[in-house]
């Protein structure tokens, strides 16, 4: 009788760890390490979509990742979405997302590198829509919203087909699902994998940085949509030049905020006031760490920027799979992964 006691209760706590365990996983679910990946905020269902990436070697087939994961900016938990279809690609594009259309817009470039697909993701109903196909099969592009204009605008990439950056500005309408060559007389110089960010205060799409083989120092560009004309502001003080960075606008605050960038990567944090054409180092006390090719947004409504993973340092191919938080407020980096 004790032993059948005994057994009883030792099966009885083994479910009860299984459970536990399966409870843990659950709970700690995230994805993976990756880096090129594309992330958005999508404000009316207050989640942070983030799609695709890279885990490797970027022209193989097993490294190109097209998952598509939620995160609660509240309660810091990822959710692994399951979408009937997905666009495909080989990371290096870009998201934003369409207040309007509730709608986040996903640039990339096909798998065979010949498309530039546009793609819209739904996260009430978890699909995705393609689009009309994008201008040139570019690398390294950059969108944002412009809410004013209720149009997406993009700036720069790598053309594949003729080997070189690229200096155009393309506006996109999701109601007529066209994209038009804007074509201002005056506009800075072709790159990829720079920094854009949309300022609604200064009604303003921001560019600064990016890979273009020419100088060190980059001055900050803002796009007026109404007036189709680029703005060059130059400053004395501020990061010298970097690409495979983000720009991410901040609110509250009415700044912009870069983390990291450079070929290999720095653990720099700055701002940037476009009031005062002024920057600012940040000096937190944790961070994380020196990293590229990540990506990260801002999430409103918990009022903090959200950075997912990102190439460690100078080892090629190499990721991480860290979720970071960033505090402007208290200038405080906090790593809330699962």
């Amino acid at each position: 009788m004790k032993n059948a006691n005994v057994l009883r209760v030792s099966i009885i706590f083994g479910i009860i760890v299984i459970l536990l365990l399966t409870a843990a996983n659950v709970i700690g679910d995230s994805p993976s390490a990756r880096g090129y990946h594309q992330m958005a905020y999508d404000a009316e269902s207050d989640l942070v979509i983030m799609y695709g990436g890279q885990t490797g070697y970027w022209l193989d087939p097993e490294h190109q990742n097209h998952e598509t994961w939620s995160f609660n900016a509240k309660n810091n938990t990822w959710t692994q979405m399951s979408p009937a279809i997905s666009p495909g690609g080989v990371g290096g594009g870009d998201m934003t997302y369409d207040s309007k259309a509730d709608r986040i817009i996903l640039s990339v470039i096909s798998v065979d590198l010949t498309t530039l697909e546009t793609w819209a993701y739904d996260a009430n109903s978890d699909t995705w829509t393609r689009l009309a196909d994008g201008p040139y099969n570019m690398l390294g592009q950059r969108i944002a919203y412009d809410t004013e204009s209720d149009r997406t605008i993009m700036f720069g990439g790598f053309e594949m087909t003729k080997y070189k950056y690229v200096d155009e500005t393309w506006a996109y309408d999701y109601n007529t699902d066209t994209w038009t060559n804007m074509q201002p007389p005056y506009r800075p110089y072709g790159r990829n994998y720079h920094g854009m960010a949309y300022d609604p205060k200064a009604d303003r799409v921001v560019v600064w940085g990016g890979d273009k083989g020419a100088s060190k120092k980059e001055d900050v560009w803002t796009y007026d949509y109404n007036t189709n004309t680029w703005e060059r502001f130059k400053y004395d003080y501020g990061p010298t030049n970097r690409y495979y960075h983000t720009l991410v606008y901040n609110d509250k605050a009415d700044k912009i905020i870069t983390y990291g960038g450079y070929s290999y990567g720095n653990d720099e944090t700055w701002t940037y006031d476009l009031n005062t054409n002024t920057w600012q180092q940040m000096y937190p006390a944790d961070n994380p760490g020196i990293i590229s090719r990540y990506t990260m947004v801002y999430a409103k409504d918990a009022n903090r920027i959200i950075l997912f993973g990102g190439q460690d340092g100078a080892e090629r191919f190499q990721y991480v799979g860290d979720t970071w938080s960033y505090d402007l407020e208290n200038n405080t980096w906090s790593n809330v992964s699962p």
